[in-house]
């Protein structure tokens, strides 16, 4: 789970995406990062679940992905971080070479619709936070198993109803909207 240096260091990447928020830039300039909120509760459900293969679709700058890889880091497991823009994954590297959780992380630098046909071994937890158009689609290509556990940010932020219907639409699927930060829809496959 979250240690001091860490939250530290959520905190840094969190006050500089309110700072580009608060100067209006454009939104393919900003950082978009999981809330300090959301990363606590993330990293404390993958690492109670034991969950050892980890996913990230949308790693940002790296507040997620700092979450994942704590959690990866108490169950003995990994986090496969996908990010389609090299200068945020770039960041994210950086940071948790610092903090000696990139051991922990398996960076891959691509759009995630190219990357997620090629795996096959299923994930036991998964975060989906990239663009809000895609998640439908990445959520069916996520290898998953019973007991996989799929958190997707903004669901409630973004009014992501199709998302939250769709889910709650397929047999086999048990899943619950918190409202924890912009709103997570936590789903688990039976």
């Amino acid at each position: 789970m979250l240690r001091d240096p860490e939250r530290a260091q959520i905190a840094r990447l969190w006050a500089r995406k309110l700072q580009q928020d608060e100067r209006k830039l454009p939104i393919a300039e900003r950082h978009r990062n999981l809330e300090p909120a959301s990363a606590e509760f993330i990293s404390a459900l993958a690492a109670g679940i034991g969950a050892k293969r980890l996913l990230e679709i949308g790693g940002s700058s790296g507040i997620s992905t700092i979450a994942l890889a704590a959690a990866a880091r108490e169950t003995g497991g990994r986090l496969t971080s996908i990010e389609i823009e090299r200068e945020r994954q770039t960041e994210a590297r950086e940071t948790l070479r610092r903090l000696e959780l990139d051991r922990h992380v398996e960076f891959i630098l691509g759009d995630a619709a190219e990357v997620l046909p090629g795996r096959v071994e299923p994930f036991e937890f998964v975060l989906i936070d990239c663009e809000k158009d895609d998640y439908i689609r990445f959520f069916e290509m996520i290898p998953g198993a019973p007991d996989t556990v799929v958190v997707a940010d903004n669901i409630v932020s973004h009014q992501l109803a199709d998302y939250v219907a769709h889910v709650r639409s397929r047999g086999g699927l048990e899943s619950v909207t918190l409202p924890i930060g912009k709103g997570l829809e936590v789903t688990r496959m039976r």
